[in-house]
């Protein structure tokens, strides 16, 4: 009886030490303010998510996200600028599987970046001047 238990035990370690549990990460950041500034870094092997809202005289947002060949990374940078003359800059980084990066800007000044290293990479720039 004691050998059939401790074997039974074991054999159950053993099958629990073998499962890789993969989590995947996901960042929102919301900013109001004259001036708003946010950098963001995800480094994960399954899915990377990234979501930026900027409303200010002046808005700065940076994300990177590094992955392997199976990972999703997404990125989404929103800044609207709430005076006439207006700054936005944004700049997104992806390594991995699938990227994808969705960027949108309104104000008098804007400029954006997006660098992305994987297999399938898609990228939207959206940029309006008052």
């Amino acid at each position: 009886m004691r050998t059939t238990f401790l074997i039974t035990t074991v054999v159950t370690l053993s099958a629990l030490a073998a499962v890789d549990a993969q989590a995947a990460n996901s960042v929102s950041v919301l900013q109001f303010g004259a001036t708003n500034l946010s950098s963001t870094t995800q480094t994960g092997p399954v899915n990377n998510t990234a979501t930026t809202l900027q409303f200010g005289a002046f808005n700065q947002a940076s994300s990177v996200q590094l992955g392997s060949l199976f990972s999703v990374n997404s990125v989404t940078i929103g800044q609207g600028g709430t005076t006439a003359t207006a700054t936005n800059t944004a700049a997104a980084g992806q390594v991995g599987g699938a990227n994808t990066s969705l960027i949108g800007q309104i104000g008098l000044n804007n400029a954006a970046g997006v660098s992305q290293l994987g297999i399938l990479n898609g990228s939207t720039i959206l940029q309006q001047a008052p």
